[in-house]
């Protein structure tokens, strides 16, 4: 993933890949093609989001509820590049398989409903905002979030092919921000620039990097390199989190944990992985809850 910015610093562009990335969620929830792209696409723009954030600890949380068939969305990446992401409804479409050429209708399968966003920046309370879906296309959603709720015009594209073998093939995408009013001829370059730039999937199969992404897209202008960083899949779950949870839950709800199975299994919406408690060792929390 590279950041660039360009006209001093008015305009601000990042660029990434992420096939690995959204193969690895698609893998993890055993996801249909057309869930796989949603949350593709969903991943990768909190990537994109995530390097305006000041710190490597700092989180952007991207939550799309809506009336579709997904239902719900989730993705959440950091200032070190990090990103994690889930679907409620992993599989909504089992019959379509996509193949070259075919666009799935993620549009369809999102349907209408809210793009949420949280910031967690250091602060004493999580920024948050939400506007209605303007498309189901989560590109132009988040366009049109960071216009109207960050007074910040942005162009947003991203971009998953998933493989008729139902793997994803070419996954990224790319956002441009303008930081500053622009003399008319500078807007007309870029937008001409953007009109005639191809989908994502199509330049990573033609081996486009990052960075020729952003020259397409910035029809050639000069930029400066800001940033270069390799974003990767982390979940940052684990036993002694969830332990931490359960006694959070507080002595009466560990009480009917206990009671209604001799052991209780918890599962990790981003990552899947389970954790498994005995009841002994639930009555051990049930001590500490108590304490």
């Amino acid at each position: 993933m590279v950041s660039v910015v360009a006209q001093g610093e008015d305009i601000f562009g990042v660029a990434a890949m992420t096939t690995d990335l959204v193969e690895e969620a698609r893998e993890r929830h055993g996801s249909d093609p057309v869930v796989a792209t949603a949350l593709g696409r969903l991943m990768t723009g909190a990537l994109l989001m995530s390097t305006t954030l000041k710190e490597p600890d700092h989180r952007i949380i991207l939550q799309i509820k809506s009336r579709g068939p997904i239902q719900r969305l989730v993705a959440e990446a950091d200032g070190a590049a990090r990103v994690r992401g889930y679907p409620e409804v992993p599989v909504v479409d089992t019959e379509s398989v996509p193949s070259r050429g075919v666009k799935l209708d993620v549009s369809g399968m999102v349907g209408p409903g809210m793009l949420h966003v949280v910031k967690e920046i250091g602060l004493k309370e999580p920024t948050t905002g939400a506007i209605a879906l303007v498309s189901g296309e989560i590109g132009e959603d988040l366009a049109t979030y960071l216009l109207q709720s960050e007074q910040i015009p942005s162009a947003v594209s991203l971009g998953v092919f998933t493989h008729p073998g139902k793997m994803v093939s070419e996954a990224g995408g790319f956002l441009i921000q303008f930081h500053a009013t622009l003399e008319d001829e500078v807007i007309e370059h870029v937008e001409q620039a953007l009109a005639n730039t191809p989908a994502v999937t199509t330049m990573i199969q033609e081996g486009y990097s990052p960075l020729d992404m952003l020259q397409r897209a910035l029809g050639g202008m000069a930029m400066d390199v800001v940033r270069t960083v390799t974003p990767r899949w982390y979940c940052p779950c684990s036993r002694d989190r969830v332990m931490e949870m359960l006694i959070a839950m507080g002595e009466t709800e560990l009480r009917q944990l206990m009671e209604e199975e001799a052991v209780t299994r918890i599962t990790c919406d981003y990552c899947v992985t389970e954790y498994i408690f005995q009841r002994p060792e639930l009555q051990a929390l049930l001590s500490e809850a108590k304490a």
